[in-house]
């Protein structure tokens, strides 16, 4: 549907987070629906399976966009500094149908239901009668989607990497130089970090660190990606306090310093002291660095 700046500019690209958070979910609907049709209805073997065939194919279709459209999602919502107010289309003609600008309740389908559990905060409409701003993002629509195609692309590079970190580690030594590459190159990756460090987990990463020998642009890796990560896993007071456990007496001031120069997500700027996970009671040293 070409609508709103779409229309007036052919090489328009942007992605509308809770529109695109509604088509996902309603793709993960359809092919919850097919499967569960497809059990419940096995052919007998002498009904053409035709029909059989086209569903399946449908549904490995859809599973395969999935990936795709995650990816882009997670881009953008991860990436809000290139977010940019362009205005909403006016509302569709009498008897247009759900078209294009349809739906003007809360959630992108006008139904108050938000896309894949995303809070939105609804605009309202300007003095004066213009239109609402709409929020949306070229980040993630575009060609460019990093180094992977997909989110399980993604995810799997990262969990590679962490068996590599873990094997290092197993043998008594440092992480692999190619980690350290990766982790650079995809560090402003969501999916990629997501998934590393929440295999990692919070004594992994307190290991990684201490790895880094104070390396200080091993150690700004370290915090851009974590900073990645902290949109997409709860990354909460819990898990910083385990990761400053984790570090000990030894690694302490480089963790601190490390969770100081990332842009932590909600939830670690929400635990006490604006992110202090510090469980020797030090308040505010861990305090991420505003955003």
């Amino acid at each position: 549907m070409r609508a709103g700046p779409a229309r007036r500019d052919p090489d328009f690209r942007g992605i509308d987070t809770d529109a695109l958070g509604h088509l996902i979910k309603q793709v993960k609907d359809a092919t919850t629906a097919i499967k569960g049709w497809l059990d419940a209805h096995p052919l007998p073997p002498e009904v053409p399976r035709t029909g059989v065939r086209m569903a399946t194919e449908v549904d490995l279709w859809a599973n395969s966009q999935l990936g795709m459209l995650t990816r882009r999602r997670n881009y953008a919502l991860t990436h809000p500094d290139r977010v940019h107010e362009l205005p909403r289309p006016g509302p569709p003609a009498l008897g247009a149908g759900a078209g294009a600008g349809a739906g003007r309740g809360p959630g992108p389908d006008g139904s108050g239901h938000r896309g894949a559990g995303v809070p939105r905060a609804v605009p309202s409409r300007p003095a004066g009668g213009g239109r609402a701003p709409r929020r949306t993002t070229p980040t993630g629509a575009g060609p460019e989607l990093g180094n992977f195609p997909t989110q399980q692309a993604a995810a799997k590079a990262a969990a590679s990497d962490v068996l590599a970190v873990t094997r290092a580690g197993a043998a008594h030594a440092g992480p692999p130089d190619v980690v350290w590459r990766h982790l650079r190159a995809n560090s402003d990756d969501p999916d990629y970090t997501a998934a590393f460090y929440r295999r990692l987990g919070p004594a992994g990463t307190a290991a990684l660190i201490a790895a880094a020998h104070g390396d200080r642009s091993r150690l700004s890796v370290i915090s851009a990606s974590l900073g990645t990560a902290s949109r997409h896993l709860p990354i909460d007071e819990s898990w910083l306090r385990a990761l400053l456990a984790g570090a000990g007496p030894a690694h302490r001031a480089e963790v601190v310093q490390t969770l100081r120069d990332a842009h932590l997500g909600d939830l670690a700027e929400a635990a006490p002291g604006g992110g202090d996970a510090d469980p020797a009671g030090h308040a505010g040293e861990c305090r991420p660095r505003e955003r």
